[in-house]
């Protein structure tokens, strides 16, 4: 009896204490789903939305009826903001710019220290992004630099002589097809924007004919975009899955991609390490160098470890989220043929066919700048943007958000929000436009670079890339389909760390 009596009293503690696990959260935090052992919420994200996991959480949000929701990934308290004013003020606040430990940013470091602009907080974080951005714009990163602009443009000369041509070396078949005209997207755009880049970063380009590592260096940069998520896999709640599950968890995909990214920046940077010559600036690596050589303190983070990651992230952009915007840019265009006709008008008024388009015509070509806005609305690259971290104890929208709390400000309920839009899913770049057909930036809402702190350091870059690269391809083509192809599948696009089309072909028509 008395056996009896304990087990019934035990199963009654252990009863109570899941329930208490299950539906407990700490006080004042916003309402979201129970959780479970291991998963937290991240389980009811799959089952709602496996696919785009900020729909998920943007379904929940209208289920809770609150533009807050607060849920677990794993052990990780997670608040996901869903209404605008809130998202903007998320990222504009510094007590949010932390960042949170996932097993996706560790595992980018051997070392398993977490290191980089990306991923960093603190002291560290603010040097090194004040230090890079100080310099880099010395070689035309985040402002107008006439020899940047010649550079792209040689970029995009090659690049039609490519498409018309066809491939010149084996590597470039993964680029065109013979005979020229067909090109794979997304991969197709991105060694042309990360050539422009490098040439601001290291004063070089690599030559057509040495470029298959560095189309390499993309596809796996798409790799590893691809394989994660917005909250960082299974592999950010149960890290130990890599060993049972290497492959079905993404981190066989992940590791080899970051491990041959890794080895190509530390390959490059060792070679610039070892042909410094304090006498001669040649580049931003140079400066770089020179303050490795000071006699800093340790923790001032000029090191070799630093450098490489820190590199990484302020190329990562550049060969591979620019490419597949201007691919989603492209599908778009496609779906919406009149409006890739207005373009066309617009780049024969203001351009002709004489020269190629530059940053001068784009103030005079506002229906072609509202549809790249359009589509980075529309079809926001990274959903959820970066993943915040609470400093310390704050309140968003009267809830308690206590310190170490992950922040979601989700880009994609802003963009999507008829609060703001009015019709949020309908694609329509008028909408950023006055009643005489000028660009009006006051009612551009959208925030697909972010905000504060942590925007995006490439803005300026990569709009002058999506203008450039754009108008190029519209004034010397048009986009068709050839037997066998159908228009573009949006429901097929990939959520990784970024929205990225599935590798497609597109048919090229000279106008």
């Amino acid at each position: 009896m008395l056996t009896l009596l304990l087990l019934s009293l035990v199963s009654i503690i252990f009863i109570y204490q899941s329930y208490k696990y299950v539906i407990g959260r700490p006080a004042g935090f916003p309402p979201g789903p129970p959780r479970l052992p291991f998963f937290g919420s991240y389980l009811f994200l799959l089952l709602i939305n496996y696919k785009y996991l900020h729909k998920a959480a943007l379904s929940l949000s209208k289920w809770y009826k609150s533009d807050i929701i607060g849920l677990y990934v794993g052990k990780y308290p997670v608040a996901v903001v869903h209404d605008g004013q809130t998202v903007r003020e998320v990222l504009n606040n510094q007590v949010y710019d932390g960042r949170p430990g996932l097993f996706l940013s560790k595992m980018r470091d051997a070392d398993d220290c977490v290191r980089g602009i990306f991923f960093q907080e603190g002291v560290l974080w603010r040097e090194q992004r004040r230090f890079i951005l100080r310099y880099l714009r010395d070689f035309g990163f985040g402002r107008r630099f006439d020899q940047l602009e010649n550079v792209i443009a040689e970029e995009i000369t090659d690049m039609l002589d490519l498409i018309r041509n066809g491939p010149r070396y084996e590597h470039e078949h993964q680029l065109v097809k013979p005979g020229g005209y067909r090109i794979q997207l997304p991969l197709f755009f991105n060694p042309f924007s990360a050539n422009s880049h490098f040439s601001i970063v290291y004063n070089e380009r690599v030559p057509r004919a040495e470029m298959a590592k560095l189309i390499k260096l993309i596809q796996f940069g798409l790799q590893f975009q691809r394989n994660a998520d917005d909250y960082g896999r299974l592999l950010s709640i149960m890290p130990w899955i890599r060993h049972i599950w290497p492959e079905a968890s993404g981190y066989n995909k992940m590791n080899e991609a970051n491990l041959y990214i890794y080895q190509y920046f530390s390959e490059f940077i060792d070679r610039h390490i070892d042909s410094y010559d304090e006498s001669c600036e040649r580049d931003f690596l140079d400066l770089y160098i020179t303050e490795m050589k000071k006699d800093l303190p340790k923790e001032s983070g000029f090191n070799r470890e630093q450098f490489i990651m820190a590199l990484i992230d302020f190329s990562f952009p550049a060969f591979t989220a620019v490419g597949s915007q201007l691919s989603l840019i492209v599908q778009y265009l496609m779906l919406y043929p009149e409006v890739t006709k207005r373009i066309q008008r617009e780049i024969d008024e203001v351009v002709g066919c004489g020269r190629l388009p530059d940053l001068e015509d784009r103030q005079k070509m506002p229906y072609t700048e509202a549809t790249i806005r359009e589509t980075m609305r529309i079809e926001t690259l990274v959903p959820s943007d970066v993943p915040h971290k609470a400093l310390e104890d704050t309140e968003l929208m009267g809830y308690r958000i206590p310190k170490d709390t992950i922040v979601v400000p989700s880009l994609y309920a802003m963009h999507m929000d008829k609060r703001i839009w009015s019709d949020p899913e309908n694609f329509r770049p008028e909408r950023f436009l006055d009643d005489e057909g000028k660009l009006c930036l006051k009612k551009d809402m959208s925030l697909p670079f972010g905000a504060g702190k942590r925007l995006c350091a490439g803005e300026t870059f990569a709009r002058n890339m999506l203008f450039l690269i754009t108008t190029a391809m519209l004034q010397n083509f048009d986009y068709v389909l050839a037997p066998g192809d159908s228009l573009p599948d949006l429901s097929k696009n990939f959520n990784g760390l970024i929205i990225t089309p599935p590798d497609f072909w597109v048919q090229l028509k000279e106008r």
